[in-house]
This record gives structure tokens, C-alpha cells and sequence, in this order.
């Protein structure tokens, strides 16, 4: 089976590669805006509207004429502009007739807003190592080799952040054979304390890189509020301010995607809570440290290297009590508070909170999953004795469900 991995990698333009990059990246959101006001004009007028190929021939038609600055661009950059504009023109009839209350018409792309972006297609480049051919432009180091041996597919994204030029390589690999791997499963609690636990007592750390440079990017935004706008002082502070956001972001994606790694390279069958992240963050004593933990973030990635591997992730009611409910004897502890990272149950067993809910689900998961039939039935649920009351406090506040990818 064939599976598509991304490759993103910095580029180090010389100035003059860097102003070309600037100006097709320009040429790009021209093109967006372009098709965006001439389909917005004609489906007003006729209620259809042209499509990517009629759009392209009309900015190929201005090349000659009001827009000769357009020749100097790749011809894939406005094509593939107004290819993208279809699609996102396509996705929101699509919503509205799905009945969304925010179909989210597209909108105009800003300078100012809108990151430096610009797309190329795969047969229109060429590598070296740790080079890359672009048309009109030459050759362009990279900081490294691309990592993946296999076909180009898509398109290669080439974008500008915090002053800092990269390239978004797809590559058609093939997926390794999992037909031999032994079915293990394991139950993750994602939490604010630690980033993961997991059922067999394993911990991943919150390394909190935003509250380590909390201090830092305080004072670096309140050096550019006193900046004069406009000024190119200002200019300097506010990419100041983007690089500490960068530096954040960048730790923050590094530990989840090496706790991920370890976790889809040990365990094929993994089940998670099905957090409502956006709910936690209207809390706003949690709403900082549940950013810093990037959950959403760490449930994309569990489950995108799961199906790289032939894995399944599957996914536990947010309602079900994780942490409140004993794995042994299946009793309820409705006094545990959110600070009490221990608690005993009435059978005499001593509980690490994390620990015990990642047992929970992993079982709940179990159950689901025999339920429905998927991976999970072929490991044996562990059996429990249970009260009538709490069989009914469970069924009252939560569901279970799998979802096998």
C-alpha cells in the first residue's frame, strides 16, 4: 500500500532569490483575488462562474497586455492559485448545502494578513542533495536532503514565516507491511500535568515551552507596543515577537511528535478520550496550560502515524469518569478533586490519578471495540465486578464508541 508523508524544509535563498520569491508569492494572492471578484461578478449577473481554465486563459491574455510583470512568474503559480480558489469556492457550496451555520464563503487573500505563499508543480523542479532547481529562479541550498525516497506527488508549497523561506514536499512511499505485527493496545489519558500517560505506567512529560518563555515574549510585545507604527522599529520588534511565537510553536510540535512517534511505533491499537478542547479552553484558568499541551495537535498526529502503520485509533465519551472511576472494583469517586493526583478506593487499592484513567479507557476501549467488531475483539476485555449503581451512573453519563482507521 501506498501512503503520502510531507517533508517541509528551510530553504536559504540569496536577497535576490529572495525578492523573486516575494514577487511570486505576490503573483499568487493576485491571481487568488483575481478569480475570487471575477467569479463573485459573474455568478451576480448570471449565477455561474467561470471556472480555473477560463480564469487561467484570461490571466495568460494579461501577460501581454495590462500585466507584463506576469511573464517573469511560473506559469503554474496563477494556475495553481485559481485551482485552489475552486476548490475552496466548491467546499462552500458544499457546507451550505449541508446546512453549516458558517459555510465560510473565501475571501480575499490581504498583504498583510496572509503568509508569503506560493505553490509549483512537482514535474517543474528538480533536487540535488540538498538543492532544489526552481523554473526562473535556478538553484535554491536547502538545510537538508529530503528524507524520503519515493515519487513527488501534489504540489510543492513554497512559504515565507517569520522571514524564514521553506519548501512542503509530498512523497509517495510505501507503507510498511504490518501484517506480522503483534496486536497491542494501549489506553492514553491526556492531560495538563504530564502530556500523556499511558495504561502501562508510561509518562511523557509537559515540557510547558510556553510557560517557560512567558517572561520573554511579555517583554518583547511590550517593546513593540511602544514602537511608532510604521516605523521600521517597530517592523524589528514585531518579528521579534513572531520569532519568540515560532520558537514556541516549533518545541511544542517537536515533543508531541516525538511522544507520538513512540507511541504508533510500540502499539497498533490505541484508544484516546474524545476531548472537547474548544469547551476547555472557555476556561480560563485551564485555557493556558490546555494550549501548551496542543491535545488536538497530539490526537492528529496518533492518529495520521496509526494508519501510516496499519494501526487504529479508537475514542472514549469525553463523559466517561476516566479518572473518577476505580479499575478494579469499578466503584466511583465522586469527591476526587482536579488537584488530587492520588486517591485509594474503597477496596483498598491505591490509585495514581493518570495512571488509572489511561486503565479505563484502554478497557472501556476494549469493550467498544469487541462491540463493534473491530480491532479491539481481538484482545479479550478485562472483566470487572460492577454494582447496579454505578452500571447505571456509566450508562447515564457517557458513551463509548471506536472509530478503526
Amino acid at each position: 500500500m501506498l501512503i503520502q508523508k510531507s517533508h517541509k524544509i528551510q530553504l536559504l535563498p540569496n536577497n535576490a532569490q529572495k525578492a523573486r520569491l516575494v514577487e511570486w508569492a505576490g503573483a499568487h494572492r493576485f491571481a487568488y483575488n483575481f478569480g475570487l471578484e471575477r467569479k463573485k461578478a459573474e455568478y451576480e449577473a448570471t449565477d455561474k462562474s467561470p471556472g480555473a481554465y477560463a480564469l487561467a486563459v484570461e490571466i495568460t491574455a494579461m501577460k501581454h497586455s495590462t500585466h507584463p510583470w506576469l511573464a517573469g512568474v511560473p506559469k503554474s503559480v496563477p494556475r495553481l492559485a485559481l485551482q485552489q480558489l475552486d476548490v475552496a469556492y466548491s467546499n462552500f457550496f458544499r457546507r451550505v448545502k449541508n446546512g453549516a451555520t458558517k459555510p465560510g464563503f473565501p475571501r480575499f487573500k490581504s498583504r498583510k494578513r496572509d503568509h508569503l505563499v506560493f505553490h509549483l508543480e512537482t514535474d517543474t523542479i528538480a533536487l540535488d542533495g540538498n538543492k532544489v532547481r526552481i523554473p526562473k529562479l535556478g538553484w535554491i541550498r536547502m538545510c537538508q536532503p529530503l528524507r524520503f525516497g519515493g515519487r513527488l506527488v501534489g504540489s510543492i508549497a513554497i512559504s515565507e514565516q517569520v522571514d524564514k523561506w521553506s519548501a512542503s514536499f509530498s512523497v509517495e512511499v510505501e507503507a510498511p507491511n504490518s501484517s506480522e505485527r503483534q496486536v497491542r493496545e494501549v489506553g492514553i489519558d491526556l492531560g495538563v500535568k504530564t502530556l500523556a500517560t499511558t495504561s502501562d505506567g508510561r509518562e511523557f512529560r509537559n515540557p510547558r515551552h510556553g510557560k517557560q518563555l512567558e517572561d520573554l515574549l511579555s517583554r518583547a510585545q511590550r517593546q513593540l507596543a511602544r514602537k511608532k507604527p510604521g516605523s521600521r522599529r517597530r517592523q524589528k520588534a514585531k518579528l521579534r515577537v513572531q520569532r519568540i511565537h515560532k520558537r514556541i510553536t516549533d518545541r511544542r510540535t517537536d515533543a508531541i511528535h516525538q511522544a507520538t512517534a513512540r507511541i504508533s511505533g510500540k502499539y497498533n491499537v490505541v484508544y484516546l478520550e474524545d476531548l472537547n478542547v474548544s469547551g476547555m479552553m472557555q476556561n480560563h484558568h485551564l485555557a493556558r496550560a490546555v494550549v501548551d499541551t496542543s491535545m488536538r495537535e497530539f490526537r492528529r498526529q496518533v492518529e495520521y502515524k496509526e494508519r501510516w502503520r496499519g494501526g487504529a485509533v479508537g475514542f472514549v465519551d469525553r463523559w466517561f469518569p476516566s479518572s473518577k472511576l476505580c479499575s478494579v472494583c469499578g466503584c466511583i469517586n465522586d469527591t476526587l478533586a482536579l488537584a488530587d493526583r492520588e486517591w485509594t478506593c474503597d477496596c483498598g487499592v491505591h490509585h495514581l490519578r493518570d495512571v488509572n484513567a489511561a486503565i479505563n479507557i484502554l478497557n472501556a476501549g476494549r469493550l467498544a471495540g469487541a462491540a463493534r467488531g473491530g480491532l479491539a475483539e481481538r484482545t479479550q476485555p478485562m472483566k470487572r465486578e460492577r454494582s447496579d449503581v454505578n452500571q447505571t451512573t456509566m450508562g447515564e453519563k457517557g458513551t463509548l464508541l471506536v472509530l478503526a482507521i
